[in-house]
């Protein structure tokens, strides 16, 4: 009798993937791992710049709503220097404000030197890092504030304000490039407009306009004040100025 032969089918022959079967997969593989990658890292990147955003209106309005208190609880009597609005000099725009306060019995120190302070505002280059401008607030009190006055040498008591100088100034809002005062006269009370310009996120490049000497460094200033420039502003009623006794 003749044996039955077994001739394996084609089918049967393969029993895996071939080499190039296994290049393709693994070519779309990476394609896939690559898109997904890049898609995590995007919406993290998004995700960072919106934080960024946030965090730098959040400072810019605090900042702004700080200003305010103060000028609210703001002295001012006929001698200039206790409300001093000083434009900035150079290329760079907008104004340092200075005044005389004194808070409300709850906000008092309790230390014996008096309530009446010596605060003011203005916009520096931030003096650790290489880039990037802040806004600052400047705060003296006690027999300083006082000498001060009695001897009408409150100007020269501002000059202290410095952003290295941390005994009386302190940081209180990062990536602000430009604080405007505009004064208002009514009928019956006078007014500050007071505006904020901030850099939401990228303010950290920004560099001091009045040490931009090179064309580059310009010409990014510019490109992150188009892309990236918020604005906050409020108006301010002033206390009534106040008259001193004659002798004063």
């Amino acid at each position: 009798m003749k044996s039955a032969s077994h001739t394996p089918s084609s089918s049967q022959g393969r029993n895996g993937f071939t080499l190039l079967e296994l290049l393709v997969s693994s070519v779309i593989l990476a394609c896939i791992i690559t898109l997904l990658i890049g898609m995590a890292d995007g919406s993290s990147k998004i995700w960072r710049d919106g934080e960024r955003r946030r965090e730098g209106s959040r400072e810019a309005r605090a900042g702004l709503e700080m200003i305010t208190e103060d000028l609210h609880s703001a002295i001012i009597v006929s001698n200039r220097a206790t409300l001093s609005i000083v434009k900035e000099s150079g290329d760079r725009e907008g104004s340092r404000i200075f005044f005389l306060v004194s808070h409300t019995d709850e906000k008092r120190s309790t230390n014996g030197e008096g309530d009446l302070c010596a605060t003011g505002y203005f916009v520096a280059q931030d003096p650790v890092k290489s880039g990037g401008m802040n806004l600052y607030r400047f705060h003296a009190s006690g027999e300083t504030v006082a000498r001060a006055f009695e001897k009408n040498r409150l100007e020269e008591l501002y000059t202290s304000a410095n952003p290295e100088n941390r005994a009386t100034t302190e940081l209180l809002a990062r990536h602000i490039v430009q604080l405007d005062i505009l004064p208002v006269k009514n009928e019956s009370s006078e007014m500050l407009i007071i505006r904020i310009y901030a850099l939401a996120g990228e303010g950290s490049h920004f560099n001091d306009p009045k040490a931009t000497v090179t064309s580059a460094i310009k010409e990014r200033n510019e490109r992150l004040l188009r892309q990236h420039l918020q604005r906050y502003s409020t108006i301010v009623r002033l206390p009534p100025t106040r008259t001193l006794p004659s002798g004063s």
